[in-house]
This record gives C-alpha cells, structure tokens and sequence, in this order.
C-alpha cells in the first residue's frame, strides 16, 4: 500500500464517524517529510464530547512501517478510556505494543486495523 492509498483508507475510516452523525468536529493533519515519511494527527470529537485523538510517525519507503504511534479515546474530562501506543515504559513491559485501560491496566495489544478501532470507540457511546 502506498502513501497516498494509506491517508486516503485513514480518512475514509474516520469520515465514517461523519457518516454515522456522531461527530461535533474532526480535524485531520498530514505533513509530509522528506525521506518519505509522514506525520499524522487526528482529533475526532464525538457527540458526547469523548475525543478520539490518533498520532502516528509513519515511514512509507518502502512500505507503512508505523514508527510511533498512539491512539487514545477519553471522555470530554480527559480520563482514560482506552489507549493503543508503542511508547517504551521504564520498566520495561516485556513487550512493545501494549493497550492502556481506563483502570490503569496495560495488557499487551496490537494496534487493531483502523475499522475495528472505530467500532470499539462506538460501542463506548
């Protein structure tokens, strides 16, 4: 997949959101860096003021090697829902990718594929 197939997918996947009528804002930003890499941030606010927030650091040259990444939904206070990242933890984990819970839990998890995480945020409203 390409870089522009990937954005485009992304912004498919999220404009679902909008779709659905469950939206109050979204606000996609994509800088492209040389090298072929991009910076993606993503704020989606939903009708119940929780916030989707998606960061991701790809390298798209020679195929979508997602760097860094997290994706994080909160309710409109700020508190944990849920959160899906690559960030190291001091102490280590024992594992890279982890999924933070709203109980303070962090389980070892794979990032899911854009849709299935847009159905785990809609099953939280």
């Amino acid at each position: 997949m390409s870089a522009n197939e990937y954005c485009s997918r992304l912004r498919k996947a999220i404009g679902q959101f909008e779709n659905f009528g469950i939206t109050e804002s979204i606000e996609f930003k994509e800088e492209r860096r040389a090298g072929k890499q991009i910076v993606i941030a993503i704020q989606v606010v939903l009708i119940d003021q929780s916030v989707l927030v998606i960061r991701e650091y790809i390298d798209a040259k020679y195929k979508i090697d997602k760097l860094r990444y997290a994706y994080q939904y909160h309710t409109q206070n700020g508190e944990l829902i849920f959160r899906y990242d690559n960030a190291a933890h001091k102490p280590s984990l024992g594992f890279k990718e982890h999924k933070h819970l709203s109980d303070g839990e962090v389980i070892q998890a794979s990032l899911p594929d854009i849709f299935e995480l847009l159905d785990e945020v809609l099953k939280y409203l």
